[in-house]
């Protein structure tokens, strides 16, 4: 399916081939046959008919992280120093400056007993 800008010659809002112009410009798809039918009609008329390019996004960009578990609550300081780090938002200098248990209770929660 392509995305057309239809710009008619002067500036109107109003319905023309069944397609609304606001301010003299619509934006239709090619995806029905009234759709093609229009705009057939609109370059037969003298109306500017453009291509619409869609933004591809970006699969780096656009893509969720994989969330990653944080390490067990027992697990060593040094696991939790790393998982801060890369995983959890902390500079490692800040994460060293915490204990394994204070960096557990930021990403566990408070320990149940």
């Amino acid at each position: 399916m392509a995305r057309f800008k239809v710009t008619a010659p002067q500036v109107v809002t109003t319905k023309v081939a069944g397609v609304t112009l606001v301010d003299g410009t619509a934006t239709v798809d090619d995806s029905t046959p009234e759709n093609r039918r229009a705009l057939a009609y609109f370059r037969r008329k003298g109306y500017r008919v453009d291509t619409v390019e869609e933004a591809q996004p970006d699969p780096a960009v656009t893509a969720e992280p994989e969330p990653v578990e944080p390490p067990a609550r027992s697990a060593s300081k040094a696991d939790w120093v790393t998982h801060a780090a890369e995983h959890g938002g902390m500079t490692r200098e800040d994460a060293e400056k915490l204990t394994r248990d204070q960096l557990a209770e930021k990403y566990l929660g408070p320990k149940e007993d």
